[in-house]
């Protein structure tokens, strides 16, 4: 029987948007954990949830049906996959 699999295609930016990317994830990851402690009493089990789910996250970032790359990558990638 054969499965059909949902693959996932990622288009690398430049430079610039990855460093804004980075420290937009990185101000959210942190807001987080201020929120938590400014507003829910700084519970640290709230912290590790949030800690655990972020680490989920990135490792789901490495899962084989993602592949990420520059437009030529994927360009060569896709053609690869049809033939």
């Amino acid at each position: 029987m054969d499965v059909d699999k949902t693959k996932f295609i990622v288009i690398n930016e430049s430079v610039i948007g990855s460093i804004i990317k980075d420290i937009v994830t990185f101000s959210m990851f942190a807001g987080l954990l201020l929120f938590n402690h400014w507003f829910l009493g700084g519970s640290t089990v709230v912290d590790v949830m949030f800690i655990i789910l972020t680490l989920g996250f990135l490792a789901g970032k490495h899962s084989k049906t993602r592949f990420e790359g520059t437009k030529e990558e994927v360009i060569k990638y896709l053609q690869d996959q049809k033939a």
